[in-house]
Order: C-alpha cells, then structure tokens, then sequence
C-alpha cells in the first residue's frame, strides 16, 4: 500500500498527508512539505498537532480517532514553521483496514484575504458583493448567463452582452444577453482571433476589423446575430483562474463609443475581481471532487493496471452472486495465475514485469464481455467471474482467453510470450458464498499448475 500511497500523493497537486494512530505524519507529499517548510523526513518526525490551531485541534482529532465519518470538506488553521497562519480548506478519509487517515487540504488563504478585503469597499462594491454572495449561495443553473445578467444591470453604459468561453484551444459564446445564444453557440474563435486578445485586464475595444478574416460561415452569424456592424464600443472583462484567461464577459453599447467611462471601467475591474473568486472557488471545488473521485477509484482499483482490486471484487461478486441466487443461474469463478512471469520480473527487471502486466490486463479485460468482472488480486493473479455462466461453459471462455494471452508481446525491443493456469469453481455447486468459491477456484488452479494444464474444473 506504502508505495502505491506515495505515487499517488505526490501525483496530487494539493497539500495531502496520511496520519497514524498517534496523530503521527506517516506519509506526505512535496506539496505539504513546501506549505509547511520541511521536508518529508521531517514532516515523519512531527505529530500532526503541532501544526493545527488550538480552535481546531479536537475537532480533526475526533474525526481522526473516533474513526467517525468527517463532513465533506472544513476550514482549518495551521502555522507552518515559519509562523505563518495558513488557511486551509480540508478533507479527513479513513484508510480502510488501518488506523491511519487520509488529510488532503486545500490552501485557500490568499482567496479568503482577497475576500475580506474587498468586503471593505464602498457602497459600489457592497452592492457587487450582493451579487457574488447570491452566485455562491444559490444553485444557479447557469452561472454565465447569471453573471452576465448581473454586468449588464451594474456596469454603467453596457445595453447587451455575450459570455466567451475557453474550451480546450478556441473560445465559445456560451450566454448571451440581447443576442441569439442558440446561432452564436456555433461561432468559435482561435485565440489568434480574438478583437481583445488574450487580456488579463479590463479592456475597451472600437475595431472589430479582425472580424473580417474569419470564414464566411462564422462572419455571417457575428453580423446577423452579434451586430458586429452596431456595436460602437465593447467593455470586455476577462475572467481569471490562476492567472490564466478562461473567458471574457463582454458588455456592448450601440451608441456612444465613449458609453464606457472611469466609473464603468472601475465597476468592471471590480466585478471581474469578485468573477475570479467565484471560478476560484468553483475551481477548488473541482480540484476537491475530482480529488475524491481519485481517492474512490485508488479504494477500488489496482494502482499498476487500473482493473479492480480485491476489495471491489469482494462486493462485486457478492453483488451478482445475489442476482444469480434469484435468477436461478450458476456463475462460474476462475483463478488465473501467469506462467513464467517471475522469471521475467527477475530478469529483466520490474519496469518490464510492470508493462507486461498491464498490458496481459488490457488483454484479459478485452476478452471479458460485459456482464463478466475482472480484477487483479495479486501480482501475478487475476480473477474472473462470469455471471449466468457454468463451469462447464466457461472452458471455451479459458480457451479464448488464454489465446490472447499467448499472443506475443513487445517491449522495449524485446518480445515475450506468456501463459497461464486458470482454475474453474461453479456457483453454487462448488459453495453457498464468494469466499468458498474462490478458495475452491485457487485450487482448481493449483491443481492445473501441478499436471502442467491450462485450465482445471473443481472437483470436490
């Protein structure tokens, strides 16, 4: 586990430590290491509890030693070894089958400082604020269109206005107020294409002449519908996510093409001010979930070949052992052991035995059809089980397989080929339960390994 751990902690680019029984820093990454000023060895030496603030200190101690599930996410106080009071925005996940706990944290300080500040502003601000606090605590279905609604109401000058929107390499309309959304959705432009540029600050832009180059298809849309041809004079704010430029909110006036004054320029700079601490913090929510969904699947899967591990392949098979109780159907379970492959990890050395292992799993997973499971259980074990299947039955699915199995494999210049034993238990003739099957399934393999088989069917 400590390996796979370590690879996945320092793949992670949020701070993340695993804790001990004794409140003890068992495993860390770099990006804590460099929050805190220490190096992982060391953060290895430190209880956890010289860094939290004495306010938050029993509360992460009790999810922590309790064992009790954590909320979500919570706000915690830490000092580094600098004196610095960091904010930080965490999670707490018991590590199943230890006492240890998995603490990912997010740090939030400069965002929070950003956002009391700007809470002293004037009344001009407090009414932008107004608008930020309804964006955050309402689930807005869509926030551009939102957003965009709002600029168009505060920002002095702005009669209509469009929301761009930086998908992979080119920029979308994705809201629009005062145009036709569902003909302009299909305009896009390459940043090259751009009246403003990539901006990273509030800018005013009278030439759309660039328009001009555009193929006729997108040029026609922009005038038709986005009366490129009317606008007098375009505010566009860019909107910002770790200094990168995501989009643009763009306010238009037909009129005047001095509509956009210092007062306007200046709401418009602090309303992109407050757009980057709400897609700030939509981004640390992202960061937060994809987070979890990377520590659900690391719970459920084999680190090297990304197929179940044994812990998903326990609730699995119990899962459709359950189906099949009711259907009336067998399931067959076969224990699969490669030949030779320690010979090759010996050899020629675990980075090669790495590669050939999950390339055998892509194999074994192409063969499986839908409804079978596979997974990894071992270094050199895998696992399958085949729903409405008997044992009978599953011999031509071995046969198949181990065809594949043996197809020669390339790597690094070198090519190996590769066979394995394979074990067969039927449910529920070979047992009532996943465990009795699968002990029986291993014996079956091991009784093909000794009489030099490709496949034994269990005999009791």
């Amino acid at each position: 586990m400590g390996e796979a751990l370590s690879f996945f902690l320092d793949s992670v680019a949020i701070p993340m430590a695993v804790i001990d029984e004794n409140f003890t820093v068992y495993m860390a990454n770099q990006t804590l290491c460099e929050l805190v000023g220490l190096s992982k060895e060391e953060l290895k030496r430190i209880n956890w509890a010289n860094f939290v603030d004495l306010k938050d200190l029993e509360r992460i101690k009790y999810y922590h030693e309790s064992r009790m599930p954590a909320p979500e996410r919570f706000y915690l106080t830490i000092t580094d070894y600098r004196k610095n009071k960091r904010e930080l925005l965490v999670q707490v996940k018991m590590i199943p089958g230890t006492q240890k706990s998995l603490i990912s944290m997010t740090d939030v300080t400069e965002l929070k400082q950003l956002t009391e500040k700007l809470t002293r502003k004037n009344k001009c601000q407090e009414a932008i604020l107004q608008v930020v606090a309804h964006v955050l605590r309402n689930d807005v279905q869509n926030l551009y269109q939102f957003l965009l609604e709002k600029a168009v109401e505060t920002v002095y000058g702005a009669q209509a206005g469009s929301a761009l929107v930086k998908e992979k390499d080119v920029y979308v309309f994705k809201a629009t107020v005062g145009y036709d959304l569902s003909k302009l959705s299909r305009v896009f432009f390459h940043r090259n294409e751009l009246v403003q540029g990539e901006t990273r600050d509030v800018m005013l832009v009278r030439d759309f002449s660039i328009n001009e180059k555009l193929d006729k298809e997108r040029k026609d849309a922009l005038y038709s519908t986005g009366k490129i041809d009317q606008i007098k004079v375009m505010m566009t704010i860019p909107v910002l996510i770790r200094e990168e430029t995501v989009g643009f909110i763009n306010l238009d006036n037909f009129d005047d093409p001095d509509a956009f004054n210092e007062e306007s320029i200046e709401a418009a700079r602090l309303f992109a001010l407050h757009m980057g601490i709400i897609f700030e913090r939509l981004n640390l929510e992202e960061q937060i979930r994809k987070q979890a969904e990377q520590m659900r699947f690391l719970s459920y899967h084999d680190p090297l070949t990304g197929l179940a591990n044994r812990r998903f392949l326990q609730e699995e098979a119990e899962r459709i052992l359950a189906f099949s109780k009711r259907q009336c159907k067998p399931v067959s379970v076969l224990y699969l052991d490669l030949l030779n492959f320690k010979r090759i990890n010996d050899n020629f050395g675990h980075e090669t035995g790495d590669k050939l292992l999950r390339q055998i799993a892509g194999r074994l997973k192409k063969s499986a059809r839908k409804s079978d499971f596979v997974a990894r259980i071992g270094g050199d074990e895998f696992v399958f089980v085949l729903s409405g299947t008997s044992a009978n039955n599953a011999v031509e699915f071995v046969k198949r397989m181990i065809r594949q199995i043996e197809a020669p494999i390339n790597i690094d210049d070198n090519e190996f080929q590769i066979s394995a034993n394979v074990g067969i238990a039927e449910y529920p003739k070979d047992g009532d339960d996943f465990e009795k099957i699968l002990r029986n399934a291993d014996r079956a393999m091991y009784c093909a390994k000794v009489h030099r088989k490709t496949y034994c069917i269990f005999e009791s």
